[in-house]
């Protein structure tokens, strides 16, 4: 467990800008044949403090990653989806650090980091594009950090709505539909800020009719008044 907030949301960096490694052709060569397991609702893929390095692949579903502060204090990093993979952080260390969990009844396909390793191995052109990708992450991942570190409550609020829109919006009218329900704790946790806060943020955007909800609770976002709110 980490220290502070902001440590966390830097480790988000990091943990989004390593997931695009493993998407795409990449990971479609890894995947068929494979056994596929389902993670109910609410229930842990696995915890910090795991020592095993396996990365699982998201067939169907919504998963929260995220972490504790040492205060007690819950931190989502990202959420993921079909085609997406979690459990990344294991390349880079362990025992784990952060924790996944099913945000809706999710497949998956649970593939060892060795098992990956000897993919690359033998397949020398996606071991090139392993590279390239990992000079493309760690540029994304610090301009991250500064996305997600910075300014008020509000407009990491605004930050946060427009990458979910990016992440999980389908059209609904004029408006986007963000296809995952998410409660005001979740999206508050992915701010490393407080719920009252978060709620007198969205109320503040909902009276603008920038943000709404559908009957099923998905938030329904107007994407460009959002992008120009702060102009």
């Amino acid at each position: 467990m980490l220290t502070t907030a902001d440590s966390e949301l830097q480790r988000a960096s990091v943990s989004s800008a390593l997931v695009t490694i493993f998407r795409g052709k990449f990971c479609e060569t890894l995947l068929p044949n494979r056994p596929i397991f389902t993670a109910a609702k609410g229930s842990a893929i696995y915890e910090a403090g795991g020592v095993e390095r396996t990365l699982f692949f998201l067939r169907r579903g919504v998963v929260k990653v995220g972490a504790v502060t040492d205060g007690g204090r819950e931190v989502i990093y990202d959420l993921r989806k079909d085609g997406d993979v979690v459990g990344e952080l294991c390349v880079c260390d362990t025992p784990r650090r952060d924790r996944a969990v099913a945000l809706e009844s999710t497949e998956l396909t649970a593939v060892p980091y060795e098992e990956i390793l000897n993919h690359l191995q033998q397949n020398g052109d996606a071991l090139h594009g392993i590279f390239e990708a990992i000079c493309r992450a760690l540029s994304s991942a610090y301009d991250q950090v500064s996305l997600l570190s910075s300014g008020g409550t509000l407009e990491r609020l605004v930050k946060v709505l427009l990458r979910l829109a990016k992440q999980f919006g389908r059209s609904s009218g004029d408006l986007i539909e963000v296809d995952a329900y998410l409660t005001q704790e979740e999206i508050s946790q992915m701010m490393a800020s407080s719920r009252e806060r978060v709620s007198v943020a969205l109320n503040l955007l909902r009276d603008r009719a920038m943000v709404q909800y559908s009957r099923g609770g998905h938030l329904l976002l107007d994407v460009t008044a959002l992008e120009n709110w702060h102009r």
